[in-house]
């Protein structure tokens, strides 16, 4: 029976610190929507005309996408995911552990200024798509250049800031019913863009995978990417696949969702985002890219991602990049608020919500924003080096007799060895970046085992040698007290019951995307005209949120939304 000091320290733990309880675990299943709506986002469409601009062939692309992805689902499988279920713990209580206070502040404030980047660019890429609606120029300079942009970002981001502050959950709800029609889009959009590709370049067509490959090398990934561009080759595309979710895995930021997986071997999940976002979405919106460049006969590098879907899909394609958008945005600002929340924590969540949306608002006005694959690069750099400090504590200091949560037992609130390691792997980046030494896309290698191998020496010197028998009993008696406590606290979880009619909804809506999906495919093998086509897209798609929208809101309007924990 745990003694009275442990028990009223446990007491006296805030919500947000629990681990998670037994019962609150999840299956895969809850997964794969989760990484499908995570990973199939505004930011491929932007991402997929970058990669067209790289210089690379085909080949280079398809091959170094696969390995690329590959290692990314390792990193969130044997780092993110290990660490998360071994802790059951967010990823902000653990650094706390590990860095102390003062330092989880800096390092929440760089993540959260970094996300807000990212929420900028999902808000400007979906303005890209209501501009064309109204007719608005294409905004070429990094800056705004026409007022009505301007004032279709500023309502879009009022409206997606709203949504973040009041109904976060809801969102994320719904988020998840647009992962089969995000797939089915761009599995469409492959069967009608490439009819249109032979067509623009007079091809004799696609009969057998090598006349595919060799179409994609002659009008796609060409291997020239433009006079005095940059050449990139197959390396460049591996580091770049595993370094756009670097954040995410080395740096542990999808700790908060993987703690309640079963297993960690669920982080292998993962591969469902990696495969079809960032596998197959890429490969497609690089495809859509050059197609509409070559059509508009317009260099893709000053075409937006409404311009290019419109083209080829019609108004469906601009309801995609809205809808892609928003799910990228919405979690995204929800985030940063929990970040900054640590920082300002006097200011209520809601009111700091609305506050740091309005700053992101802004941003999101300057179409420079939008260059989605360099924030997701430079983000990752930025966090990486607390990653590697944690990965490496957690999993090596172990095996080398060092002490694991020195810091905390040393009751310092500031882990001086972590700050130097962080700030160690970031000079390296920034030297070798500058200095023209390394790609930006694989420097992030040599950076990790900067920041581990300093960060073993100097908590070497700094205290992770010494014993803290007694301090390190106490932590194990307060985590098992917290446990039980926590699985004492909470409940089974009551699903919620899916009215008939909102079963039958659900079905119509399923129908009309299978019919979506049939005839996007008659499309493509020129049975079913396009022009018939780009409506009949836009009928079913509206169809099927309306119906899946109105079943989502029978079934959970009962049930009460989670209180936030931050």
């Amino acid at each position: 029976m745990p003694d009275k000091l442990i028990m009223d320290r446990v007491k006296a733990t805030p919500r947000c610190d629990w681990p998670v309880a037994d019962q609150e675990l999840c299956g895969a299943g809850h997964y794969v929507g989760l990484y499908g709506g995570e990973h199939i986002a505004a930011t491929e469409f932007v991402i997929g005309a970058t990669l067209v601009q790289y210089g690379c062939t085909a080949t280079d692309i398809l091959i170094g996408l696969i390995i690329g992805n590959i290692l990314a689902v390792l990193s969130f499988t044997f780092l993110c995911a290990a660490l998360a279920v071994d802790t059951r713990l967010t990823l902000y209580t653990y650094l706390s552990r590990i860095l102390g206070g003062k330092m989880q502040k800096a390092y929440n404030a760089v993540l959260g200024i970094g996300l807000a980047a990212l929420a900028a660019s999902g808000i400007s890429i979906s303005g890209t798509a209501i501009r064309r609606i109204f007719q608005v120029p294409i905004q070429t300079e990094w800056y705004p250049t026409n007022l009505r942009f301007v004032v279709i970002v500023l309502i879009l981001g009022a409206v997606v800031t709203f949504i973040a502050a009041n109904g976060f959950e809801a969102v994320s709800r719904f988020a998840a019913t647009c992962v089969p029609w995000m797939i089915s889009l761009f599995f469409v959009s492959l069967l009608i863009t490439l009819p249109q590709l032979i067509q623009a370049v007079g091809s004799a067509g696609v009969h057998s995978p090598a006349d595919f490959l060799d179409l994609l090398n002659h009008y796609v990934w060409t291997g020239d990417n433009g006079a005095g561009g940059q050449h990139l080759g197959i390396m460049h595309v591996i580091g770049f696949a595993w370094i756009c979710n670097l954040a995410w895995h080395v740096g542990l930021n999808d700790m908060p969702m993987l703690r309640f997986a079963k297993t960690y071997k669920y982080g292998a999940i993962s591969a469902v985002g990696m495969f079809v976002g960032h596998f197959f979405a890429w490969i497609v919106a690089g495809i859509m890219g050059a197609t509409a460049s070559i059509i508009l006969s317009t260099p893709l590098a000053i075409l937006d991602p409404g311009e290019v879907t419109f083209t080829l899909l019609g108004y469906t394609g601009l309801i995609a990049v809205i809808i892609a958008g928003w799910t990228t945005a919405n979690p995204t600002i929800y985030r940063i608020t929990l970040a900054f929340n640590v920082i300002f924590h006097k200011i209520e969540r809601k009111k700091l919500t609305y506050i740091l949306g309005g700053i992101i608002t802004i941003v999101a006005c300057f179409p420079g924003c939008q260059g989605a694959a360099d924030i997701l690069t430079y983000l990752g750099l930025a966090v990486e080096g607390i990653g590697a400090v944690c990965v490496t504590e957690h999993f090596l200091f172990p095996k080398i007799g060092l002490t694991r949560y020195w810091n905390l037992y040393r009751r310092k609130d500031m882990n001086l060895a972590a700050t130097v390691s962080w700030v160690l792997s970031i000079v390296f980046d920034a030297v070798m970046i500058g200095s023209g030494v390394m790609h930006q896309n694989l420097v992030f290698i040599p950076s990790f085992f900067v920041a581990a191998v300093s960060y073993v020496i100097l908590a070497g010197l700094m205290g992770a040698k010494e014993t803290y028998e007694r301090e390190e009993k106490e932590e194990m008696e307060y985590e098992q007290a917290l446990q039980e406590y926590v699985n004492s606290m909470r409940s089974e979880e009551q699903k919620p019951e899916k009215p008939v009619l909102a079963r039958t909804l659900r079905g119509i809506g399923f129908v009309g995307l299978a019919v979506f999906v049939v005839c996007g495919i008659l499309c493509g093998m020129n049975v079913f005209p396009l022009a018939s086509y780009k409506i009949l897209s836009l009928v079913l798609s509206l169809l099927y949120f309306i119906c899946n929208g109105t079943a989502m809101v029978m079934i959970y309007r009962n049930q009460p939304l989670a209180e936030d924990a931050s």
